[in-house]
């Protein structure tokens, strides 16, 4: 058997966030009209601790069939490794034969940032100008590159616990950006204004006041998956038209969600997926003072529509080196 790697470093440059957030379009619309095929995802806790591995996989007929399996260890960054590592196995979608691999922690960090590019282009007001990032992990970085891609933002903040790392954040990826990146020196700061916000961390408590929110404001919130974690306040879920990858999922990962439903701020049969806009089945934003927030918990099909364009890009350019198992 033979397969083709895909260079993790040339993601980037194979799949251009802006084209990625297009594909995440599609990837969404497909799983929201009933084409994809895929099993609910396996969690397989480590120790009883925090951290775990992550089983899944999707088949968008005749397009895209993969599999991942992703840990995500957050004692890891005591260690100084990555806290989401992986392998994706590209698949053939006419035969099923393995046909290549990718690195599933570099892979998940670009088509999130690209979903939430997705979202981000629509949802967001067209004349959105300040963006605001919570994190500084691998995930707060594809965040910040895709929010970037799909508006022209004057502005984005980034806020974290750790000032090293989001100067060392800031400092890496503002020769990428259109936008001017700065450091904001606390969450209120961070959201005065904004237009465009996005969470990517591993909080179990609210990391913004939901009060804070300008009208028109959306919001990405991307860092969590399990119902014991919470990045939202119930004011902003309460304030806001609600939009998930999918709705069963959500109720079964998004805690911000639950969270609400209990408290009684949401309802799920407010809410709207994703593909249902892309796909022009469902409207998105109807007014420019309406708040919308994007819940993902993720979904196999992201990874699979991701990692079948990236091997396509890549053989095309002659980036994927061969092996022989």
């Amino acid at each position: 058997m033979r397969l083709q790697i895909i260079p993790s470093h040339q993601i980037p440059e194979l799949l251009p966030m802006r084209d990625a957030a297009e594909a995440m379009k599609r990837a969404f619309a497909a799983l929201s009209v009933g084409q994809v095929v895929a099993p609910h995802r396996m969690h397989l806790p480590a120790h009883g601790s925090e951290d775990c591995a992550l089983l899944m996989g999707a088949l968008l007929p005749g397009e895209a069939f993969a599999t991942k399996i992703v840990s995500i260890f957050h004692s890891n960054a005591h260690r100084g490794l990555p806290v989401v590592s992986g392998l994706v196995t590209i698949l053939d979608p006419e035969t099923g034969v393995p046909a290549g691999l990718c690195d599933g922690g570099a892979l998940t960090a670009w088509r999130t940032g690209a979903t939430s590019g997705a979202a981000t282009d629509l949802l967001a007001r067209p004349e959105s100008r300040i963006g605001a990032v919570f994190g500084s992990g691998a995930q707060a970085r594809t965040q910040l590159l895709a929010i970037d891609a799909v508006r022209d933002l004057e502005e984005i903040r980034v806020f974290g616990p750790e000032p090293d790392a989001v100067a060392a954040m800031i400092a890496e990826l503002s020769s990428r950006t259109r936008a001017d990146l700065t450091a904001a020196t606390d969450s209120a700061a961070a959201v005065d204004d904004a237009d465009v916000i996005c969470t990517a961390t591993s909080s179990s408590v609210p990391v913004f006041d939901g009060t804070l929110l300008k009208p028109g404001a959306h919001v990405n919130a991307i860092g969590t998956y399990t119902l014991d974690r919470r990045e939202l306040d119930l004011e902003t879920v309460g304030r806001a038209r609600v939009f998930v990858d999918l709705v069963a999922a959500a109720l079964e990962e998004a805690g911000e969600l639950v969270h609400g439903i209990e408290a009684g701020v949401t309802d799920s049969a407010d809410w709207t997926e994703i593909g249902d806009v892309a796909a022009g089945r469902a409207a998105g934003r109807r007014d420019p003072t309406e708040i919308t927030v994007f819940k993902t918990v993720g979904h196999a099909v992201q990874d699979a529509m991701t990692a079948a364009l990236l091997l396509d890009a890549a053989r095309r350019k002659g980036a994927t080196r061969e092996i022989e198992l």
